[in-house]
């Protein structure tokens, strides 16, 4: 071959390989077996006193000029009951370790005020308080997130919080509470051990924050039926090590370990050029790797997944605005922002084995707020739109998708050019985001649909003609979600056009078809066997060549009359009845370890010796018969087996108990 047919050959291949490489395809998969919750947490919010975030934000005060409730703002209340807020992180932050409870409760005169010493040294009256707060999250019908004070305050100090909020009991926090005009008790559930403990929490070593969140996390009760969910601090953005050292030291023994990463860049938030856009958008795309390297050092102590990822802060963080006090942190809000936003929720829904709670930072003018004010007046940022357009996916069924698409080069480097998330809601629709990054050119995505059949789609997009395009208190509706049109479908495929430096998600009405794999019983009889087994374990034994002590017939999953306080095994083994076709949301909690597999596969891990603890686990069953069965040990002290069903009653999934007609055996 000569020179010239050479060098044409190499374009030719060259040309064929770059075409190769930038088609844009998804598999949306309905029929995986690897399908879970994402949390509605993922979409909490995150309040601190910092700067104007709750006074002047949140809270101006029973006397101001401004519609409030009980001094709360009225607008930013209905703004943010819009976004169905599931949980909202106070007090700090850097303020949390800081704040003494009690300077906040009582009458607003005889609080005493402090210096806010981390943000801006400015004098806070306490008016906004404990209280205060609690009035917030039942006007936004939102769970709190307490984050307690390790760093500067005593064990006692946070013992008594939670027994101020929490006890019904006769003592003297309830009696205080009850002074200060709550007669019931709050029920808060998520707890924070401390915040930033290896910095401005207190510059501790993770040996020594392990420690100590364990001597302070021993004296934080359960009052009532309410059961704390504790979080302990976890590590800042890439110390692995943080992570390490504190699931060695504590094991599953708190709810949650938390985690901060923030998407940073000197320079303005609104001057900006292309340059800066792709630092931002390769800065944020890090977010996955540091969650999966975290999440791998979680599964050798926690291969279960018992503890959660806590992403309590996280968002861009940019220069403030000119001639604002610096230690306000108060920036503008772009539609680089709202590629970020959409980007990390879409990364966090992908990730919510591991990931079940995430706050952004923050709520109210500042840093990546979702809402800015100015006297009387309120802006919404477009990072409020994509948590607008993506609440879809809070509590969905996550659906896994595999993307394969071309890479945004910039100046030598790269990024993947698309993102995406899928999710499949409690009434059956489907919902589909997708971020393009790239900063000029249009991509054009086509979505293989597996095991789900489209009817009908609509969309929604958040875009702009500029990067830097921004809603201001000028020109509040700059940018907000729009109605997206340009997708196709034929059969189960989807092909989409996506704009650049948009944000999209489409909502697909169809059916689930991913096949049914129930079995016909000859002779099918009400009841479920079991086989009981003496012994003692850390984890369920492999019993195939164990002898029973006991077999017998019940008709839930109940533990059988005479069997022993402790130490022994449980296998129930029969058919459950699927009465119609859909995803079922099994919950188990268990004392020692358990596990449910449904159709012989495997639906949910709780194994181990662990005290009370519920898991979760999705399966699609067509109507029918599917075998069933239940593996149960315990090993000491409480004996607990508790099966139940997940059903969406409005915003969250309430357990619904098995009847006895849902168990049957062959005869």
């Amino acid at each position: 071959m000569n020179k010239t047919l050479l060098s044409l050959a190499i374009v030719v291949a060259m040309a064929f390989k770059t075409s190769a490489q930038t088609t844009n395809t998804a598999t949306i998969d309905a029929t995986s077996g690897n399908i879970n919750i994402i949390s509605k947490y993922i979409y909490s919010q995150f309040s601190e006193h910092l700067g104007n975030c709750i006074y002047d934000g949140i809270w101006v005060g029973k006397d101001s000029k401004i519609p409030n409730q009980a001094g709360i703002r009225t607008d930013v209340v209905e703004a943010l009951k819009k976004l169905h807020v599931p949980a909202l992180r106070w007090p700090g932050g850097c303020f949390a370790d800081e704040y003494h409870w009690k300077d906040g409760i009582g009458l607003t005169k005889d609080r005493p005020k402090m210096i806010n010493t981390n943000w801006g040294v400015v004098t806070e009256d306490n008016s906004f308080g404990t209280d205060e707060f609690m009035d917030l999250c039942q006007k936004l019908d939102c769970e709190a997130y307490i984050s307690g004070n390790l760093g500067s305050g005593t064990v006692q100090e946070m013992s008594q919080w939670v027994e101020y909020l929490n006890s019904d009991n006769v003592s003297p926090m309830t009696d205080l509470r009850k002074q200060n005009g709550r007669e019931k008790s709050y029920g808060v559930k998520f707890w924070g051990v401390g915040n930033e403990s290896w910095g401005c929490g207190g510059k501790m070593k993770a040996q020594y924050y392990a420690d100590k969140a364990l001597q302070f996390s021993a004296f934080l009760k359960n009052y009532g039926s309410n059961n704390l969910k504790q979080i302990a601090v976890g590590p800042n953005a890439t110390d692995y090590n943080w992570t390490d050292v504190l699931m060695r030291e504590t094991g599953t023994h708190f709810w949650g370990i938390s985690l901060h990463y923030y998407t940073t860049l000197n320079g303005s938030a609104t001057n900006f050029k292309e340059s800066e856009w792709f630092k931002v958008m390769q800065s944020t795309l890090k977010m996955e790797e540091i969650i999966e390297k975290h999440a791998a050092i979680m599964d050798t102590y926690d291969p279960y997944k018992k503890v959660g990822l806590v992403v309590d802060e996280w968002g861009t963080w940019f220069d403030v605005e000119p001639n604002t006090n610096p230690g306000f942190l108060y920036q503008q809000n772009s539609l680089r922002d709202a590629l970020v936003a959409g980007v990390n929720l879409n990364i966090f829904n992908n990730h919510s084995d591991r990931v079940k709670m995430t706050c952004i930072a923050q709520v109210v003018n500042v840093l990546q707020s979702m809402i800015l004010t100015k006297g009387e007046n309120m802006v919404l940022t477009p990072t409020y739109y994509v948590f607008d357009m993506f609440k879809v996916h809070q509590d969905a069924y996550l659906v896994p998708s595999e993307l394969s698409c071309e890479n945004y080069m910039y100046e030598g480097a790269s990024v993947p050019a698309l993102n995406m998330s899928s999710s499949i809601d409690n009434d059956g629709k489907m919902h589909i985001s997708i971020c393009n990054l790239h900063a000029t050119k249009n991509e054009k995505l086509v979505c293989n649909l597996k095991g789900f059949d489209p009817l009908g789609i609509t969309g929604k997009i958040i875009t702009a003609n500029k990067l830097n395009a921004y809603n201001s208190f000028d020109d509040p509706i700059q940018i907000s979600d729009k109605l997206f049109s340009d997708f196709s479908f034929k059969k189960n495929q989807l092909t989409i056009n996506i704009p650049p430096h948009s944000v999209i998600t489409l909502e697909v009405d169809g059916d689930l078809n991913v096949g049914n794999e129930s079995v016909k019983l000859k002779k099918p009889v009400k009841g479920i066997k079991y086989k009981l087994y003496d012994g003692d374990w850390e984890v369920i034994p492999d019993y195939k060549n164990l002898q029973p002590i006991k077999t017998g017939l019940v008709n839930n999953i109940v533990f059988p009359e005479d069997i022993p306080g402790s130490n022994f095994l449980l296998i129930y083994d029969g058919f459950i009845k699927i009465e119609k076709d859909g995803l079922y949301n099994f919950s188990l909690a268990s004392d020692d370890g358990a596990k449910l597999f449904i159709n012989n596969n495997m639906v949910i891990n709780n194994d181990g010796r662990h005290g009370t603890v519920e898991h979760e686990g999705i399966k699609y069953l067509g109507k029918g018969f599917y075998p069933f069965r239940l593996e149960y040990f315990q090993a000491g002290g409480g004996k607990v087996l508790e099966l139940n069903k997940l059903v969406k009653v409005n915003n969250s999934y309430e357990p619904v108990k098995f009847k006895d007609e849902d168990f049957w055996h062959e005869k």
